[in-house]
């Protein structure tokens, strides 16, 4: 039996992981979560309903795009366990894609190296509780990194038109792929980013072509009132407890009274300034967050750059992504996966050694407990929330990158790791 499994495993590891998944994927479909907020939004809007102005699950708004609910009426008719673990199933299928991307580009050059084997074990270690809670959520974070690494790839082996419209696509959805754009006319890729742009415009006027005009353009007003990043809740970014970027870490460590309604009564400030000063030094630890991405370009605009330096160009600026973004919820900072497999890749590619009296590795154990300390020690999940302690791990893992990105002499840099 266990001789079987192993052949089934080197044959069809895909397949293998899909059918272990499966028991687990229908349990969590049974489960309430947000994905049933976008089933609600979506038979809101086929009812003629606004679903930008209704509140679901009592509090919570929908954020998403129309394109994005046309796809969901098409199955309202069916049970919400049925669609939900259709959704769980799909959601599976591009984890195991973005692995096996991630694993492509950091092993590139020594994939037959005996420790690589287990990088990807690793990763599964490091991002345990970010899986989980997307999984158990049923949320579009696995989905927004599938389409932002395979829009990426492909539009850098010169299929301009195929990779704008993934990218395009996550950004419709959900904004968040924006970042990608600069970047591409940075590397001279305006081709790429022309398609990028059409397929956006094409996205959001496509509902235009089967839904009153009128009542379409007051859908994007509405959908424009929830995501102006001047509204005030996205200044302080701290009407829910488990939020975590640095809009929401500025503001809980310089100003007293944050509008979290579950706030525990424990000093977490160092600065009692007002609303408006919190808004400027939000701004600029942001810019400065964005500036650092130049450092890791390494070279002037318009330029190609190296390709070697690719993948971790995209891992940066993925990392980036729930750091500088207001409203992000702890499940965003799965976009940073590609980044933790290229900081512990270097482990397992025979480059550096895991030493417990280096530094580099304390941070690395750090990052591992701040990302998954809800997961490992659930109990005081209200404490960690409170100090905000996923935001620090990631801000972390983003040092640690940009130090391992930073041009130095290659073997000097391999004798400090």
């Amino acid at each position: 039996m266990i001789g079987l499994f192993k052949t089934f495993w080197h044959r069809n590891p895909n397949v293998l992981i899909f059918l272990l998944s499966l028991p687990v994927l229908l349990l969590e479909a049974k489960t309430e979560n947000d994905f049933d907020i976008f089933i609600e939004a979506a038979r809101d809007w086929s009812n003629g309903l606004n679903p930008y102005t209704q509140l679901y699950h009592e509090w919570y708004h929908y954020f998403y795009d129309i394109t994005f609910l046309t796809m969901l009426s098409w199955s309202q008719h069916l049970p919400n366990d049925w669609i939900k673990l259709g959704w769980l199933m799909v959601q599976v299928v591009l984890l195991i894609q973005i692995w096996k991307m991630v694993l492509g580009h950091v092993g590139s050059s020594a994939a037959s190296s005996p420790k690589f084997r287990w990088l990807g074990l690793a990763l599964v270690i490091f991002n345990i509780r970010l899986i989980r809670d997307n999984i158990h959520l049923g949320q579009m974070t696995i989905l927004l990194l599938f389409l932002s690494l395979k829009g990426l790839e492909l539009i850098f082996n010169r299929r301009n038109a195929f990779g704008g419209a993934l990218l395009a696509w996550g950004v419709v959805v959900k904004i968040l792929p924006i970042v990608v754009l600069p970047y591409l006319i940075y590397r001279n890729r305006w081709k790429a980013a022309a398609w990028t742009l059409a397929f956006c415009v094409f996205f959001l006027t496509l509902p235009y072509l089967y839904q009153n005009t009128t009542q379409y353009s007051e859908l994007l007003k509405s959908r424009w009132a929830l995501l102006n990043p001047s509204n005030t809740e996205h200044i302080l970014d701290t009407s829910e407890r488990s939020f975590h970027s640095m809009t929401t870490l500025v503001s809980v460590l310089f100003h007293a009274h944050c509008d979290d309604t579950h706030i525990l009564p424990l000093r977490r400030h160092i600065w009692d300034c007002d609303v408006q000063t919190v808004k400027w030094i939000s701004l600029i630890s942001r810019l400065i967050l964005v500036a650092s991405f130049l450092w890791v370009l390494r070279s002037r605009p318009f330029a190609e750059g190296r390709r070697e330096h690719y993948f971790q160009e995209w891992a940066y600026l993925l990392m980036l992504i729930p750091l500088i973004f207001p409203h992000q919820q702890h499940y965003a900072f799965f976009m940073m996966m590609p980044g933790l497999a290229c900081i512990l890749a270097p482990y397992f590619t025979c480059v550096a050694i895991w030493k417990w009296n280096s530094l580099r590795v304390w941070l690395l154990v750090l990052i591992f407990i701040a990302m998954n300390i809800h997961f490992l020690l659930g109990v005081w999940s209200g404490y960690y929330n409170h100090f905000k302690i996923l935001t620090y791990g990631g801000l972390v893992a983003l040092i640690l990158l940009l130090q391992q990105m930073h041009p130095r002499d290659v073997s000097h840099q391999e004798e400090n790791i």
